[in-house]
């Protein structure tokens, strides 16, 4: 809208500055000679204009393209290793961490958290907002929602373990501490832990396919 604005602006002066001479001589200088000279003044006054404001936004244009396109490709190899590294910090979480000792464990607690400190750092830094695609920063906040409810509920059970000898009787005789029930919560979400972790890996893998192109 400005650079149409702009634009528009430009005609009117280049109008403006072909009728205000001509409005005066019409009118305070009837001398045929001072007419005619007048005339082929402004012809070629106007003919430049004409020709030079077109060619001037063309160029225009064609350099602030060739800026929005070159950073563009920036933001685009920025977002790549951003994924990258989301990518490493969620399999680390779900391959090292929880298909090596957490999934269906219900019976000991693994001192190692899963890991968001990376992800925590670039919403802190708002590096997110290089991820162009609204579907992917949504499977990727899904992931992370789920692998830090998991890991709040497994820091209260370790801090259980810790600190509480507190024991609770079931009907049929059970007892379990506290720890050991706070365990048994975290376990209860192994599956929805596991599905949006691979949906967002998923994405974000399709995503780093789409970026290669970026990278020549």
């Amino acid at each position: 809208m400005i650079k149409k604005t702009g634009e528009y602006m430009l005609w009117v002066t280049l109008v403006s500055i072909l009728i205000a001479p001509l409005i005066y001589v019409f009118f305070f200088c009837p001398n045929q000679g001072f007419w005619e000279n007048v005339m082929s003044n402004l012809l070629a006054t106007g003919l430049a204009l004409i020709a030079g404001i077109p060619i001037a936004l063309w160029l225009d244009r064609k350099i602030k393209y060739g800026e929005e396109k070159a950073q563009y490709k920036v933001d685009r190899l920025k977002e790549a290793n951003i994924l990258k590294l989301i990518k490493e910090e969620i399999n680390y979480s779900y391959l090292t961490l929880f298909l090596s000792g957490k999934k269906g464990n219900t019976q000991s607690l693994t001192l190692r958290p899963l890991k968001s400190d990376l992800w925590d750092s670039f919403v802190a830094g708002e590096e997110i907002k290089h991820i162009e695609k609204p579907d992917i920063l949504n499977r990727i906040v899904s992931a992370y929602y789920v692998l830090k409810l998991v890991k709040n509920i497994e820091e209260q059970a370790y801090i259980a373990l810790r600190t509480s000898a507190i024991q609770v009787t079931f009907a049929d005789g059970t007892k379990k501490n506290s720890s050991q029930l706070l365990l048994e919560d975290a376990r209860g979400f192994d599956v929805l832990f596991e599905d949006s972790t691979k949906e967002a890996l998923r994405v974000i893998d399709e995503r780093l396919v789409a970026l290669e192109k970026y990278e020549n």
